[in-house]
């Protein structure tokens, strides 16, 4: 099993697990003994409602959010992989407009500053 499944496995288990744990008390009888005297409880929630209110609705939550972290990193397309090489266009930040023309005219003996006070 990968890294990542292992993961997204573990979340979603602990996800599980701390709805149970805070879902417990609502799951729970509110009136042991019954309402106070002149208390109008309601007709309440069901079973069903219940568990879908404090268990379901949470892990959609916490689904949702997740996926939405999770999901950009898995659609980048180009990665580097010490292994494979780099296989994505080259980029040069910060550079002349034109960086073709700026290397074919260029002269050797230019003394470019580089940062740090490099010299290239």
């Amino acid at each position: 099993m990968s890294r990542r499944a292992v993961t997204l496995v573990a979340t979603l288990v602990a996800a599980l697990g701390t709805t149970l744990l805070t879902a417990g008390p609502a799951l729970a009888d509110s009136y042991p003994t019954g309402p106070a005297d002149g208390d109008d409880p309601g007709k309440g929630l069901s079973p069903g409602g219940t568990i879908l209110l404090f268990v379901v609705l949470p892990l959609l939550v916490a689904t949702v959010i997740g996926l939405t972290a999770w999901l950009p990193g898995a659609l980048r397309a180009h990665r580097y992989r010490p292994a494979k090489g780099w296989a994505a266009p080259p980029v040069w930040f910060a550079g002349p407009p034109e960086p073709a023309a700026a290397v074919q005219s260029a002269e050797l003996g230019d003394i470019v500053r580089g940062g740090a006070s490099g010299n290239w």
